[in-house]
């Protein structure tokens, strides 16, 4: 709770400026059965002392010591207690970037180490300093394609995760552009609808490892655009690529990622970090900013802001992008995170997700009435097939403290997809596979 020091005859001038005549006009959008019933003053009926005591009392409803295998795009990754020291110094402390840039040159070095490791993770030449998020980072990839191609076709994997497509089909509504699932076969994008008869296709969009957990083929992808002009648009888990071909030796034209899992925890599904690199020669295509290092007269290292290609920095028919920040204070958290986790830190933390999600994957698949739906070739998140009901097995897990989640968005079929990361211990596997053996 926070004081606010605002009388009542400055709560009415506030409430006249902003056309309100009661404090009720301003959360009339809120439902009737979500406000508070009953008054809520200090001392009046409430002590301070007591408000909070109440408030503590309905905190502790929130279920927050529950196992999470949760997944889909936002990851319980282990974050190092240094990420929020650090991050959290008042040197450090906004969500927001600079518009004068040039006089803070700790922001500035900061997004240009991150940019330094994102390009060292996806393989690429050329980072921004950050994105809203993974969806929107695909998004901006569509229209940096549509830009680059001057095509107006785009070609998606149906295995990218449901708000990445959401997003992106939110983002492309309002232009004249066409754009085409790819269906799935077996748990992977069916490369064979990329047909030579698009010779409108600005860019195929491959998500590795996709929504199902498993691992697609971006070289072959690539191989299959050789005779067109359509760029590769490949979406990664950036911990993930500690291990895995990266999307430029892969020969990706653009890199799209959430980075949420770089030392920024779920927060109920926000805020969100957006990652994007491409190839240096698309650089004037990128949206958003990119931070570039030089020296001054006396030869002393600066940084500056070298690109800016938004519409609030420059006419707006030139613009890439009308996107007008970053994630400033995550990017913080990730730069801080992959500076502590290093070359032999990721990798690690990938190979214990692997061994801890094959471990999983063997002791759910000798129940009765389970089976692990589309095969072994997963890093941390796979799907299982129970022959009961996903939603009641969920809600069973939940009453337990486990929590996993049904694949179908509608909760109406039978598969659940789990997501095992380094935090699981095997006693919580464990856990998880006799709470599933009930439910047989």
């Amino acid at each position: 709770m926070h004081f606010i020091p605002s009388t009542l005859e400055e709560e009415k001038v506030l409430l006249t400026a902003s056309g309100c005549s009661e404090f009720s006009d301003l959360i009339k959008i809120i439902p009737s059965q979500l406000r508070l019933k009953k008054e809520l003053g200090i001392g009046h009926p409430l002590s301070e002392l007591e408000i909070e005591t109440e408030l503590q009392q309905l905190s502790r409803e929130n279920k927050s010591d529950n196992i999470c295998f949760l997944g889909n795009g936002i990851y319980d990754h282990f974050i190092p207690k240094a990420v929020d020291f650090l991050s959290s110094r008042s040197e450090y402390y906004t969500a927001y970037s600079p518009y004068q840039a040039e006089v803070s040159q700790g922001t500035l070095q900061f997004l240009y180490e991150f940019q330094t490791m994102i390009c060292e993770l996806s393989g690429m030449d050329i980072a921004n300093a950050s994105l809203y998020d993974g969806a929107s980072a695909i998004a901006e990839a569509c229209l940096m394609a549509l830009s680059v191609t001057r095509k107006s076709t785009i070609l998606y994997s149906s295995l990218l995760n449901r708000q990445y497509i959401h997003v992106m089909q939110s983002y492309l509504c309002g232009k004249d552009v066409n754009i085409v699932e790819l269906p799935m076969s077996d748990g992977m994008t069916d490369l064979g609808q990329i047909s030579s008869n698009y010779d409108d296709l600005a860019a195929v969009i491959i998500q590795s490892p996709n929504s199902l957990g498993l691992l697609e083929n971006w070289e072959l992808t690539k191989n299959k655009l050789a005779d067109s002009k359509a760029l590769l648009v490949a979406v990664a888990d950036p911990i993930a690529l500690s291990v895995l071909k990266t999307p430029g030796e892969c020969g990706a034209d653009i890199y799209v990622g959430e980075g949420q899992i770089l030392g920024n925890p779920m927060n109920y599904g926000g805020p969100l970090l957006g990652l994007m690199a491409i190839k240096e020669k698309y650089k004037r295509r990128m949206p958003g900013r990119i931070i570039g290092k030089t020296v001054d007269k006396n030869n002393n290292a600066g940084f500056v802001l070298t690109l800016q290609t938004r519409e609030q920095h420059i006419r707006r028919e030139k613009a890439t992008s009308n996107i007008c920040t970053n994630q400033g204070l995550l990017a913080l958290r990730a730069t801080i995170y992959l500076s502590l986790m290093g070359k032999n830190g990721l990798p690690y933390i990938s190979r214990l997700c692997y061994q801890k999600a094959q471990y999983a994957v063997a002791q759910i698949s000798e129940l009765e009435n389970f089976s692990l739906k589309y095969g072994k070739d997963i890093l941390k998140e796979f799907v299982v097939e129970t022959s009961s009901s996903a939603k009641k097995i969920v809600d069973y897990c939940f009453q337990k403290g486990i929590l996993i989640r049904c694949l179908d968005e509608d909760n109406t079929d039978s598969l659940i997809l789990i997501a095992v990361t380094e935090k699981r211990t095997k006693e919580e596997i464990d856990k998880l596979v006799k709470i599933l053996e009930e439910c047989q």
